[in-house]
């Protein structure tokens, strides 16, 4: 009996091609600096945080990026929560290496916009039931579990079973894809 042969993936031959598939889609945004703070490396999540298609930081980051690599210098990382347009996002440094001098941004969103128009517009967006785009808009701001709980005044138990479906109407398993979901509405 003979058995077809199969082809091999091109990428397996390829390891750094497969690193790159991997981490452009990630669902942290990532950036790596050089010494001098130049992005060498942005993947696809961190493009659409920072709504830089080509890849260069936008100016009006760039000034918190000096103070950030300054405090990265006195810590093993630092970090900070960056203004940007009507979000706010969370960024923590880290050095890539002890010897490149190379650094890795990971970006996430930490809240962004008023809750109510964020929750409208994630309901006409994304077809939710305005409960359920509010509870998506506290992912969005980066709320946990414990704090929307707090919020809505209700168990983390009711929380959790509420994400749960949320993710099932997303088609998304984990809160950070459901919070990209979030940022393809939000940002178009």
């Amino acid at each position: 009996m003979m058995f077809p042969t199969r082809h091999p993936n091109p990428l397996l031959h390829n390891p750094s091609e497969i690193l790159f598939s991997v981490l452009d889609h990630t669902e942290v945004g990532l950036v790596v600096l050089d010494a001098t703070g130049r992005a060498l490396y942005m993947n696809s999540s961190a493009r659409n945080l920072l709504e830089c298609p080509t890849g260069i930081i936008p100016p009006d980051l760039e000034q918190h990026l000096g103070a950030l690599l300054d405090q990265l210098r006195r810590s093993p990382q630092a970090i900070e929560r960056w203004q940007h347009e009507d979000a706010v996002l969370r960024v923590r440094a880290r050095p890539l290496d002890q010897f490149t001098g190379h650094t890795v941004l990971e970006i996430s969103v930490a809240r962004s916009g008023s809750s109510r128009a964020i929750a409208e517009q994630l309901a006409a967006g994304l077809g939710l039931s305005i409960t359920d785009a509010r509870l998506l808009a506290l992912l969005w701001r980066g709320m946990s579990n414990d704090e929307i709980s707090q919020l809505l005044k209700v168990r983390v138990g009711t929380v959790k079973s509420r994400l749960f479906r949320l993710y099932q109407k997303l088609g998304v398993k984990r809160r950070p894809a459901a919070v990209l979901r979030a940022a393809e509405i939000l940002q178009s």
